[in-house]
């Protein structure tokens, strides 16, 4: 049977669906404007940002930007390009032909089995396949021991050297001489070579929070060289036990703390971001003095005995050598 065309709608039902339409479809226009404006401050992409390689000395100058490249693409925190030099230099010298003994090839010394897995389809021999799949493989093995309470660098390096199935089974870093020294090496390798903060990363308010409101708790406590607290601070000692209210671990010391970074160049601080002076008894290189920019202009250090812990005006921080924001290492593991 023939379908006859559908009735003509009369002209008021027209125009009340069209009507109908659009206010709803403005409603949720405002509802969608207000979701973005409410939820904004906490809507910050942690992609933002990149870590760049402070000192280059040593990595071939072609390779220097694929590092960058692969490891700010990796995907994990755990993997900078640092470290990921760091670990090309210690498996490889940076040789895109080296073969070891047992059959490892290529400037990441991919095992064939383990490329064949994780190469994508690439050449082994070409870094611009075989860096950006050590980067890659890195994450995932850092995903696999995530469970496993510590460090994610040391754990995700001992389980490529061990793999992953020895770090799981010993709940930590096998006590494996070889492993240990490995571990060792390369992230004594990255310290030298360091990781810088581009200008993007943005930490977002709500997270910083808990760390400034406790050095904002410790105005006016004394200062005692040495002292840990909770009734008496060091420079240093004050700003770890900020950082470990959200569950981030700081060296205990100012020098140890700078090269943990990751440093920050070029840009106004943000707060959470230490600021490191030479102090009287350091150097630019060294620096014995660190303090907390806590944001509007504003910083909270333990000064010194004369001081002890105290809130003071940036303007009165002359001689920065460095500032670090040890967050957006590792921003990525948290809620």
């Amino acid at each position: 049977m023939a379908r006859g065309f559908p009735r003509k709608r009369s002209g008021w039902l027209v125009w009340l669906g069209t009507g109908s339409a659009v206010m709803i479809g403005g409603i949720i226009m405002m509802v969608s404007v207000l979701i973005l404006a409410l939820a904004g401050p906490f809507l910050v992409h942690r992609g933002q940002g990149s870590r760049s390689i402070t000192n280059s000395e040593g990595i071939p100058a072609e390779f220097v930007q694929l590092i960058t490249d692969a490891a700010n693409d990796a995907g994990c925190a755990e993997v900078t390009p640092a470290l990921l030099a760091a670990q090309l230099h210690q498996e490889s010298g940076f040789n895109p032909q080296a073969r070891s003994p047992v059959g490892a090839m290529g400037i990441a010394q991919f095992m064939p089995a383990t490329w064949a897995g994780h190469g994508q389809g690439g050449d082994v021999w070409n870094p611009a396949d075989a860096i950006p799949a050590a980067a890659r493989y890195d994450c995932e093995v850092a995903a696999s021991v995530a469970s496993v309470p510590g460090d994610g660098q040391e754990k995700m390096l001992a389980a490529y050297n061990a793999g992953a199935g020895a770090v799981l089974a010993f709940a930590g870093i096998p006590p494996y001489t070889e492993t240990r020294n490995y571990v060792r090496t390369i992230l004594a390798q990255s310290l030298v070579y360091g990781d810088s903060l581009d200008p993007g990363m943005v930490i977002p308010t709500g997270t910083i929070a808990p760390v400034v409101a406790f050095v904002q708790s410790q105005v006016g406590k004394p200062y005692v060289w040495g002292a840990v607290g909770p009734d008496t601070w060091d420079c240093s000692s004050l700003v770890q036990a900020a950082y470990r209210t959200i569950g981030i671990e700081l060296p205990r010391v100012t020098t140890d703390q700078l090269a943990a970074g990751p440093v920050v160049a070029g840009v106004d601080p943000q707060p959470g971001d230490l600021l490191f002076t030479p102090g009287s008894d350091g150097t630019a290189d060294a620096p014995g003095h660190v303090g907390m920019y806590i944001g509007d202009g504003r910083v909270i250090a333990a000064k010194g005995a004369r001081w002890g812990v105290v809130e003071s005006d940036i303007s009165d921080w002359t001689g920065i050598v460095a500032v670090t924001r040890p967050l957006a290492k590792a921003l990525d593991k948290l809620p």
